[in-house]
C-alpha cells in the first residue's frame, strides 16, 4: 500500500508541470501554447506575432493571464498570440535562446525570424496596453494618398504588378489593413486613402457610401482599371474603458479578404470583367448659337465581382499621411501608442526581470 502511494506521488510530480501549463490559460482563450516546433513554425510565416514566455508558479504570469487572453481576443485573427511555458523541460533551452531573464516576458516579433523581436517594458500589463503595444508594431509598406489625385498616379506607377487600394471613412490605417499589408509583402502592393465624406468615391466613380463603410479597390497587374470588392454590413464592435475589440466575425472579414488576394496571386481571381466595361459614346451637343459644347467625362464603370466587402477596424492613432519621398527607418518609442519603425530592424532593449529564474 505504501509503495502504491510513493509511485503516485512520484507520478503527480512529473506530471504537475505539463497541468500547471495547460492550466495558465483557460480553455476559451485564444492564446495557443508553443513548444520549441510550433515556435519555429510561427518564426517562419510571414506575420507579426506576440508571444509571452511564462511560468505556471509565477504570480506575475498568473494576474497577466486574463489581461493577455483580452488582449489577444481583440488582436485575433490579425495578429496571432502565443505563450510558451518556460517550466517545461523541452522548452527551456527556447526560453534561454530568446534571451528570457524573468517572467513574465512579452515579446512581439514583426515578422517572424525576419526582424529581431521587440520586448514589451513598459510597465502596465493591461489588456489595452498590450494591444496597443503590439499592433504598432507591425511593418508595413502601405502607400498614404492623402488626395484623390494621387490615386491614378500611384496606380499607374505599381501598374506591373497587383494594386490593392482602401477607401476608408476613418483618419486611420485599420489594424487589418497593416496586417493584410504584412502578410502580402512583395506580392501585392497596398495604399490607403481616408475618404471620410465619400467625395473621392464619388470622384472615382463609385456611391459616396454609409458612414461605416470602406471600400477595397483591386488593379491587376498590367491595368490601370479597377475592380470593387464589395459588400455591406456594419461593423460589430462590445466598448472596454480604452480600446474596442473585434467580435468573432472579424475573422471571417480578414479570412475573405486573405482569400481573395490569394486567388489574385494565383491567378483564379475572374477580372475578364474588366474587358466588358463599355464606355459611352460621347455626344456632342449644340447651343442655340450654333457652338458646340463639351460633353462632360463619363464616371468610370465599377465593376461588381460579388465578393462581400469587410468594413475594417482601426487601432488608435494611426492617421494616415502622405507617402514617404524615400525609405525611411524611424526608432521605435517604447510603450503604449509608439510608432514600429517600418521596414528595419526592432532597436535592441534590454530584458525586465520581473520574477527572477
Amino acid at each position: 500500500m505504501l509503495a502504491s502511494t510513493v509511485q503516485l506521488a512520484a507520478i503527480a510530480l512529473v506530471l504537475a508541470p505539463s497541468l500547471a501549463s495547460a492550466a495558465i490559460f483557460p480553455k476559451d482563450s485564444l492564446v495557443k501554447m508553443l513548444d520549441p516546433k510550433d515556435f519555429r513554425k510561427v518564426m517562419k510565416a510571414n506575420q507579426t506575432s506576440m508571444v509571452a514566455f511564462v511560468a505556471p508558479w509565477c504570480g506575475h504570469c498568473q494576474r497577466m493571464v486574463p489581461e493577455y487572453s483580452k488582449a489577444a481576443k481583440g488582436l485575433h485573427p490579425l495578429l496571432p498570440v502565443y505563450a510558451v511555458d518556460c517550466d517545461v523541460a523541452e522548452n527551456k533551452r527556447l526560453c534561454s535562446d530568446e534571451g528570457v531573464k524573468g517572467f513574465p516576458t512579452v515579446k512581439v516579433y514583426p515578422r517572424g525570424n525576419q526582424l529581431g523581436s521587440m520586448t514589451y517594458e513598459s510597465g502596465e500589463r493591461t489588456a489595452s496596453a498590450l494591444f496597443n503595444w503590439a499592433s504598432r508594431r507591425i511593418p508595413n509598406k502601405i502607400a498614404k494618398l492623402s488626395k484623390v489625385e494621387e490615386i491614378p498616379p500611384w496606380a499607374k506607377k505599381e501598374s506591373t504588378t497587383h494594386r490593392a487600394l482602401l477607401l476608408t471613412k476613418e483618419k486611420k490605417v485599420p489594424l487589418m489593413w497593416k496586417s493584410l499589408g504584412n502578410k502580402y509583402k512583395d506580392q501585392l502592393v497596398l495604399g490607403a486613402h481616408s475618404d471620410v465624406k465619400g467625395k473621392s468615391s464619388v470622384a472615382l466613380g463609385l456611391e459616396a457610401g454609409g458612414a461605416k463603410e470602406a471600400k477595397v479597390l483591386i488593379y491587376p497587374a498590367g491595368s490601370t482599371k479597377f475592380v470593387k470588392y464589395e459588400g455591406r454590413y456594419n461593423i460589430e464592435l462590445f466598448e472596454l474603458p480604452t480600446y474596442p475589440y473585434l467580435l468573432p466575425t472579424g475573422s471571417n472579414k480578414f479570412d475573405a479578404l486573405s482569400k481573395f488576394f490569394d486567388s489574385v496571386l494565383d491567378g483564379t481571381a475572374d477580372f475578364s470583367a474588366l474587358d466588358e466595361k463599355v464606355v459611352p459614346e460621347e455626344k456632342e451637343t449644340v447651343r442655340e448659337d450654333g457652338a458646340e459644347t463639351e460633353t462632360p467625362e463619363a464616371p468610370q464603370v465599377i465593376v461588381d465581382d460579388g465578393a462581400e466587402q469587410v468594413i475594417l477596424e482601426q487601432p488608435k492613432d494611426e492617421v494616415v499621411k502622405p507617402a514617404p519621398t524615400g525609405a525611411q527607418c524611424e526608432r521605435a518609442e517604447d510603450g503604449p501608442g509608439a510608432e514600429a519603425p517600418v521596414e528595419c530592424d526592432p532597436p535592441a532593449t534590454q530584458e525586465r526581470p520581473v520574477d527572477e529564474l
